[in-house]
Protein backbone atom coordinates (compact mmCIF):
# COMPACT_ATOMS: atom_id res chain seq x y z
CA UNK A 1 0.00 0.00 0.00
CA UNK A 2 3.08 2.52 0.60
CA UNK A 3 4.45 1.98 -2.17
CA UNK A 4 0.55 2.29 -4.84
CA UNK A 5 -0.13 5.49 -2.04
CA UNK A 6 3.44 6.93 -2.89
CA UNK A 7 3.31 6.47 -6.48
CA UNK A 8 0.07 8.12 -6.85
CA UNK A 9 1.67 11.08 -4.87
CA UNK A 10 4.39 11.44 -7.12
CA UNK A 11 2.37 11.53 -9.92
CA UNK A 12 0.25 14.30 -8.77
CA UNK A 13 3.43 16.47 -7.90
CA UNK A 14 4.48 16.10 -11.09
CA UNK A 15 0.54 17.19 -12.46
CA UNK A 16 0.84 20.38 -10.22
CA UNK A 17 4.17 21.27 -11.28
CA UNK A 18 3.31 20.69 -15.03
CA UNK A 19 0.35 22.71 -15.54
CA UNK A 20 1.73 25.65 -14.47
CA UNK A 21 4.80 25.35 -16.72
CA UNK A 22 2.34 24.58 -19.68
CA UNK A 23 0.13 28.10 -18.84
CA UNK A 24 3.28 30.06 -18.75
CA UNK A 25 4.45 28.56 -22.34
CA UNK A 26 1.08 29.07 -23.69
CA UNK A 27 1.18 32.75 -22.45
CA UNK A 28 4.22 34.05 -23.42
CA UNK A 29 3.17 32.31 -27.24
CA UNK A 30 0.21 34.07 -27.06
CA UNK A 31 1.81 37.57 -25.96
CA UNK A 32 4.42 36.94 -28.79
CA UNK A 33 1.93 36.22 -31.14
CA UNK A 34 0.46 39.85 -30.14
CA UNK A 35 3.53 41.95 -30.06
CA UNK A 36 3.89 40.80 -33.37
CA UNK A 37 0.46 41.31 -35.27
CA UNK A 38 0.66 44.71 -33.41
CA UNK A 39 4.17 45.50 -35.05
CA UNK A 40 2.44 44.51 -38.24
CA UNK A 41 -0.06 46.78 -37.89
CA UNK A 42 1.97 49.39 -36.87
CA UNK A 43 4.08 48.92 -40.16
CA UNK A 44 1.11 48.46 -42.61
CA UNK A 45 -0.56 52.15 -41.08
CA UNK A 46 1.87 53.92 -39.97
CA UNK A 47 5.41 53.23 -41.14
CA UNK A 48 4.35 52.57 -44.94
CA UNK A 49 2.43 56.04 -44.74
CA UNK A 50 5.73 57.40 -43.57
CA UNK A 51 7.92 56.38 -46.20
CA UNK A 52 5.25 56.83 -48.99
CA UNK A 53 5.10 60.85 -47.42
CA UNK A 54 8.96 60.94 -47.42
CA UNK A 55 8.77 59.66 -51.42
CA UNK A 56 6.40 62.21 -52.47
CA UNK A 57 9.08 64.87 -51.17
CA UNK A 58 11.33 63.70 -53.95
CA UNK A 59 8.74 63.01 -56.47
CA UNK A 60 7.47 66.73 -56.49
CA UNK A 61 11.17 67.90 -57.10
CA UNK A 62 11.23 65.18 -60.07
CA UNK A 63 8.22 66.98 -61.36
CA UNK A 64 9.08 70.77 -61.28
CA UNK A 65 11.82 69.08 -63.42
CA UNK A 66 9.70 66.99 -65.56
CA UNK A 67 7.67 69.96 -66.07
CA UNK A 68 10.43 72.13 -66.57
CA UNK A 69 12.36 69.90 -69.18
CA UNK A 70 9.41 67.89 -71.02
CA UNK A 71 9.28 68.86 -74.34
CA UNK A 72 5.28 69.03 -74.87
CA UNK A 73 4.08 68.99 -79.12
CA UNK A 74 1.16 69.46 -81.16
CA UNK A 75 -0.40 66.89 -82.72
CA UNK A 76 -3.87 66.53 -85.55
CA UNK A 77 -6.44 65.05 -83.66
CA UNK A 78 -7.80 61.75 -85.11
CA UNK A 79 -10.70 60.36 -83.12
CA UNK A 80 -10.34 57.03 -82.73
CA UNK A 81 -13.54 54.71 -82.64
CA UNK A 82 -14.05 54.52 -78.67
CA UNK A 83 -17.37 53.35 -76.88
CA UNK A 84 -19.52 55.97 -76.18
CA UNK A 85 -19.60 56.94 -72.28
CA UNK A 86 -21.44 54.79 -70.05
CA UNK A 87 -22.53 58.15 -68.23
CA UNK A 88 -24.36 60.95 -69.10
CA UNK A 89 -22.82 64.00 -70.22
CA UNK A 90 -21.73 66.77 -67.28
CA UNK A 91 -24.38 69.33 -67.01
CA UNK A 92 -23.16 72.88 -68.68
CA UNK A 93 -21.76 75.14 -66.05
CA UNK A 94 -22.85 78.43 -65.56
CA UNK A 95 -19.16 79.75 -66.53
CA UNK A 96 -17.14 78.32 -68.81
CA UNK A 97 -14.15 76.96 -66.90
CA UNK A 98 -11.01 79.21 -68.08
CA UNK A 99 -8.50 77.02 -70.01
CA UNK A 100 -4.74 76.58 -68.16
CA UNK A 101 -2.01 78.20 -69.36
CA UNK A 102 -0.44 76.06 -72.03
CA UNK A 103 3.21 75.09 -71.69
CA UNK A 104 6.00 76.10 -74.87
CA UNK A 105 4.72 74.40 -77.52
CA UNK A 106 5.88 74.21 -81.23
CA UNK A 107 3.75 75.43 -83.71
CA UNK A 108 0.80 73.31 -85.41
CA UNK A 109 1.78 72.19 -88.55
CA UNK A 110 1.05 74.71 -91.70
CA UNK A 111 -2.23 73.63 -93.33
CA UNK A 112 -1.94 72.37 -97.34
CA UNK A 113 -3.17 74.68 -99.95
CA UNK A 114 -6.05 72.85 -101.39
CA UNK A 115 -9.33 72.52 -101.35
CA UNK A 116 -11.04 75.86 -99.47
CA UNK A 117 -13.32 73.34 -96.92
CA UNK A 118 -10.10 72.57 -95.75
CA UNK A 119 -8.55 75.77 -94.75
CA UNK A 120 -9.60 75.31 -90.83
CA UNK A 121 -7.45 72.09 -90.94
CA UNK A 122 -7.91 69.39 -88.51
CA UNK A 123 -7.98 69.89 -84.69
CA UNK A 124 -4.94 70.07 -83.20
CA UNK A 125 -4.02 68.19 -79.64
CA UNK A 126 -1.17 69.32 -77.05
CA UNK A 127 0.98 65.96 -76.26
CA UNK A 128 3.31 64.93 -74.03
CA UNK A 129 5.24 62.03 -73.63
CA UNK A 130 4.28 58.70 -71.81
CA UNK A 131 7.11 58.44 -68.70
CA UNK A 132 8.79 54.83 -67.78
CA UNK A 133 6.71 52.83 -65.42
CA UNK A 134 7.84 54.05 -61.95
CA UNK A 135 8.89 57.22 -63.03
CA UNK A 136 6.45 60.86 -62.24
CA UNK A 137 3.85 61.88 -64.29
CA UNK A 138 1.72 64.42 -62.44
CA UNK A 139 -0.45 65.79 -59.21
CA UNK A 140 -3.44 65.24 -58.71
CA UNK A 141 -5.76 67.17 -56.33
CA UNK A 142 -9.24 66.42 -55.12
CA UNK A 143 -10.51 68.81 -52.64
CA UNK A 144 -13.26 67.80 -51.20
CA UNK A 145 -11.35 64.46 -51.07
CA UNK A 146 -8.41 66.14 -49.34
CA UNK A 147 -6.03 64.63 -52.10
CA UNK A 148 -2.66 66.12 -53.25
CA UNK A 149 -0.32 63.35 -54.42
CA UNK A 150 2.37 63.44 -57.33
CA UNK A 151 1.24 60.32 -59.56
CA UNK A 152 4.03 57.70 -60.98
CA UNK A 153 3.40 55.92 -64.14
CA UNK A 154 2.61 52.44 -63.00
CA UNK A 155 0.26 50.46 -60.68
CA UNK A 156 1.91 47.50 -59.45
CA UNK A 157 2.75 47.08 -55.63
CA UNK A 158 6.07 48.79 -56.16
CA UNK A 159 4.95 51.59 -58.06
CA UNK A 160 1.74 52.49 -55.31
CA UNK A 161 4.24 52.42 -52.29
CA UNK A 162 5.10 56.11 -53.38
CA UNK A 163 1.21 57.11 -53.38
CA UNK A 164 -1.10 56.59 -56.20
CA UNK A 165 -0.77 55.43 -59.64
CA UNK A 166 -1.51 55.98 -63.17
CA UNK A 167 -2.77 52.51 -65.05
CA UNK A 168 -0.62 51.78 -67.65
CA UNK A 169 -2.25 51.26 -71.30
CA UNK A 170 -4.91 54.00 -70.21
CA UNK A 171 -5.08 57.13 -71.85
CA UNK A 172 -2.55 60.23 -70.36
CA UNK A 173 -4.05 63.29 -68.97
CA UNK A 174 -6.01 65.53 -71.28
CA UNK A 175 -6.07 62.92 -74.04
CA UNK A 176 -9.11 61.37 -75.80
CA UNK A 177 -10.28 58.27 -73.41
CA UNK A 178 -10.11 57.33 -69.92
CA UNK A 179 -7.25 58.24 -67.81
CA UNK A 180 -7.02 55.86 -64.63
CA UNK A 181 -5.52 56.49 -61.30
CA UNK A 182 -5.56 53.95 -58.33
CA UNK A 183 -4.38 54.10 -55.35
CA UNK A 184 -4.14 52.99 -51.79
CA UNK A 185 -7.05 53.44 -48.94
CA UNK A 186 -5.19 52.83 -45.79
CA UNK A 187 -1.72 51.92 -46.31
CA UNK A 188 1.40 53.92 -47.87
CA UNK A 189 0.31 57.30 -47.02
CA UNK A 190 -3.68 56.08 -47.39
CA UNK A 191 -4.03 58.74 -50.57
CA UNK A 192 -7.49 58.06 -51.57
CA UNK A 193 -8.43 57.40 -47.83
CA UNK A 194 -11.39 60.17 -48.18
CA UNK A 195 -12.45 59.25 -51.58
CA UNK A 196 -15.93 58.39 -50.47
CA UNK A 197 -16.53 61.92 -49.35
CA UNK A 198 -16.07 63.13 -53.58
CA UNK A 199 -19.67 63.82 -54.66
CA UNK A 200 -21.37 64.80 -58.55
CA UNK A 201 -20.29 68.24 -59.32
CA UNK A 202 -16.57 68.34 -57.62
CA UNK A 203 -13.61 69.22 -59.33
CA UNK A 204 -10.44 67.34 -59.81
CA UNK A 205 -7.17 68.91 -61.64
CA UNK A 206 -4.37 66.90 -62.98
CA UNK A 207 -0.88 69.06 -63.33
CA UNK A 208 1.56 67.29 -65.90
CA UNK A 209 3.82 68.88 -68.36
CA UNK A 210 0.55 68.92 -70.35
CA UNK A 211 -0.67 72.01 -68.50
CA UNK A 212 -3.23 72.05 -66.04
CA UNK A 213 -6.31 69.56 -66.73
CA UNK A 214 -9.79 70.41 -64.95
CA UNK A 215 -12.32 67.79 -64.49
CA UNK A 216 -16.29 67.25 -63.51
CA UNK A 217 -17.40 64.61 -61.27
CA UNK A 218 -20.07 62.76 -63.20
CA UNK A 219 -20.20 59.65 -61.33
CA UNK A 220 -19.55 58.17 -58.04
CA UNK A 221 -19.76 53.70 -57.80
CA UNK A 222 -18.73 50.66 -55.69
CA UNK A 223 -18.15 48.04 -58.43
CA UNK A 224 -16.88 44.50 -57.89
CA UNK A 225 -13.33 43.74 -58.45
CA UNK A 226 -14.17 42.10 -61.73
CA UNK A 227 -15.83 44.96 -62.87
CA UNK A 228 -13.12 46.46 -65.13
CA UNK A 229 -15.33 48.20 -67.80
CA UNK A 230 -14.34 51.29 -65.47
CA UNK A 231 -10.97 51.10 -67.05
CA UNK A 232 -12.58 50.61 -70.76
CA UNK A 233 -11.66 54.00 -73.10
CA UNK A 234 -14.77 56.00 -73.87
CA UNK A 235 -15.42 59.04 -76.54
CA UNK A 236 -13.80 62.37 -75.06
CA UNK A 237 -11.32 62.52 -72.13
CA UNK A 238 -12.12 60.98 -68.65
CA UNK A 239 -10.26 60.43 -65.58
CA UNK A 240 -11.44 57.63 -63.07
CA UNK A 241 -10.78 57.16 -60.26
CA UNK A 242 -10.01 53.74 -58.35
CA UNK A 243 -9.59 52.22 -54.56
CA UNK A 244 -10.78 49.47 -52.39
CA UNK A 245 -13.89 49.57 -50.39
CA UNK A 246 -14.42 49.18 -47.67
CA UNK A 247 -11.43 50.32 -45.54
CA UNK A 248 -9.19 47.66 -44.51
CA UNK A 249 -10.75 45.13 -46.81
CA UNK A 250 -10.74 44.55 -50.52
CA UNK A 251 -13.70 43.17 -51.06
CA UNK A 252 -15.32 45.61 -53.69
CA UNK A 253 -13.52 48.92 -55.47
CA UNK A 254 -14.93 52.60 -54.75
CA UNK A 255 -14.73 54.45 -58.36
CA UNK A 256 -15.26 57.85 -59.17
CA UNK A 257 -15.16 59.36 -62.61
CA UNK A 258 -14.68 63.02 -64.29
CA UNK A 259 -15.11 64.32 -67.38
CA UNK A 260 -12.66 66.89 -68.49
CA UNK A 261 -13.95 70.38 -68.80
CA UNK A 262 -11.11 72.59 -68.46
CA UNK A 263 -7.21 72.63 -70.30
CA UNK A 264 -5.35 72.84 -72.96
CA UNK A 265 -7.53 70.14 -75.18
CA UNK A 266 -10.53 70.93 -73.45
CA UNK A 267 -12.12 72.75 -76.01
CA UNK A 268 -11.68 69.38 -78.41
CA UNK A 269 -12.66 66.97 -76.31
CA UNK A 270 -14.36 68.60 -73.44
CA UNK A 271 -17.79 67.99 -72.43
CA UNK A 272 -20.18 70.28 -74.87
Amino acid sequence: MAVRIGTVRHGAARRAVTLPAVLRVTGTVFLAVAVLLAGFVAYQLWLTSFLAERAQAGLGRDLDTRIATVAVGRAPYEPAVLEPPPFEAAPAADTAVPAAPEAAVPDAPPIPAGDPADVAGPAILVTEPRPAHGEVLGRLVVPSAGIDWVVVEGVNRAHLRSGAGHMPDTAMPGQPGNTVISGHRTTYGAPFYHLDRVAVGDEITFQSALGTNTYEVVETLIVEPTDVWVTDQWEGSWITLTTCHPRFAATERLVVVARLVGGPNADILGAP
